[in-house]
């Protein structure tokens, strides 16, 4: 009886359903990597004011688009090309009707006319806050933190004690309970929950409410389950999309990257290779599959088991240490890796360069990856379908294309453009 009791004793407390702890509870394990996700703009996505260097916005500015002041203001969205300014009213969220653009240090109107019929807690908490209950529309954390992509942290936070604790470590001795009660997934879907534009779709029978994000989504879940993506047909006003389906607004990455060859990565090898190109062996995946290139080396998928393409995490790290490594080092270590020989293999058999541009004139990403997509005002978002836009399509849907975007060649016409492309590539590429 003494060890029953016992056992009870030591598991007050335990709760085997998952729930929000917030990211400061993982600072005490994983303090590097918290001390440089903390210099991300994610966790500046929502936030309270509490010193006075949060507020960006010049309020001694008497521009007629600021109707506010900036006592008004208790929060703050955003921290590098543009402030959104948020005020509480009645326990629900709003943002204000004018928003500061940090680069141009200028003001404009945002929402002007339905600022106060725009709650954040159904257009915006979703994915500026981590946590958030559809149900009560409260959320457990300002800003994007660690649960936002990895789930719940509670059992994993318990496991921790558990495996430091004497007591519990007498029966708690496995490794594999610690590694699978927290989420580490590769898919764009956890970026995609974000980086999207759209709106919910219902889990339940019963219909679930409206809103601008997906809801009740788990990290590493496919995304498209929880949440449809706007359409061409649906942006009616043109707001949102070019003409072509690539992205001209912020936060819609996901979209272009799924129509992309780095989607595809994995499923273009596992069912395109053929044999004149040798064996398809698994070090391929190196360069065709995230999850094979995260994996531990005894852990590594096989061209039958892996999942992924080429991923968001594949380029970007959200924990902040990209800005540190050599994956920040310039877009030919980044892409080289994998391209290079296809890029040498194509201008042998063309007989030309891979690119007009003088050499170290241009990058991959001011052709592959140009300026679509506008926030704080200017064009400011890459595109990432990974495609050189050709100028026609820039006469056929006004989007800005790879050659006059990339910090080249913008003070040249267009006909100018159009003509020294079709010079290069022989023929138009429609």
């Amino acid at each position: 009886m003494f060890f029953i009791g016992w056992f009870f004793l030591l598991h007050i407390g335990i709760d085997k359903n998952p729930y929000y702890v917030s990211s400061k509870n993982c600072k005490e394990c994983h303090e590097h990597f918290y001390a440089a996700w903390n210099d991300t703009l994610h966790p500046k996505q929502f936030r309270p004011v509490t010193v006075p260097g949060d507020i960006l916005g010049n309020f001694d500015s008497e521009d007629p688009a600021l109707t506010f002041k900036k006592e008004d203001v208790g929060f703050v969205i955003g921290n590098k090309w543009e402030q959104v300014y948020v005020i509480k009213i009645d326990n629900e969220y709003y943002p204000l009707p004018a928003k500061w653009l940090i680069n141009k240090k200028m003001w404009v109107p945002y929402k002007a006319k339905e600022w106060h019929k725009t709650p954040m807690s159904r257009k915006c908490n979703g994915c500026h806050t981590t946590g958030f209950n559809p149900d009560t529309l409260e959320f457990n954390e300002f800003g994007i933190g660690c649960e936002a992509c990895h789930g719940a942290g509670s059992i994993h936070v318990q496991n921790q004690h558990k495996h430091k604790s004497f007591l519990c470590s007498v029966c708690h001795q496995s490794n594999t309970e610690y590694q699978e009660d927290i989420i580490t997934s590769v898919s764009s879907s956890v970026c995609g929950q974000c980086h999207n534009r759209g709106t919910n779709i219902p889990q339940d029978a019963s219909g679930e409410s409206q809103f601008a994000f997906p809801v009740r989504y788990v990290p590493g879940d496919d995304i498209n389950k929880y949440f449809k993506q706007i359409t061409v047909e649906d942006d009616t006003k043109e707001n949102y999309l070019w003409g072509n389906g690539l992205s001209k607004n912020r936060h819609q990455e996901f979209s272009d990257w799924e129509n992309s060859k780095h989607a595809q990565a994995l499923e273009l090898v596992q069912e395109q290779f053929r044999e004149d190109w040798g064996d398809l062996r698994d070090e391929c995946l190196e360069c065709h599959s995230t999850d094979y290139r995260f994996a531990a080396k005894k852990n590594k998928q096989n061209v039958h088991s892996a999942q992924h393409g080429i991923t968001c995490v594949a380029c970007h790290d959200s924990h902040g240490f990209d800005k540190l490594s050599s994956v920040n080092s310039g877009t030919l270590d980044r892409c080289g890796g994998c391209h290079i020989d296809s890029m040498s293999f194509r201008t042998f058999q063309k007989r030309q360069p891979h690119y007009p541009c003088p050499k170290g004139r241009a990058s991959c990403t001011n052709c592959h990856m140009p300026f679509i997509g506008k926030t704080g005002g200017e064009f400011s978002i890459r595109s990432h379908t990974f495609s050189v836009i050709p100028p026609r399509e820039t006469v056929k849907y006004g989007i800005p294309n790879s050659c006059q975007n990339g910090k080249c060649h913008g003070n040249k016409s267009i006909e100018w453009a159009i003509r020294e492309f079709d010079k290069f590539y022989s023929a138009p590429r429609q």
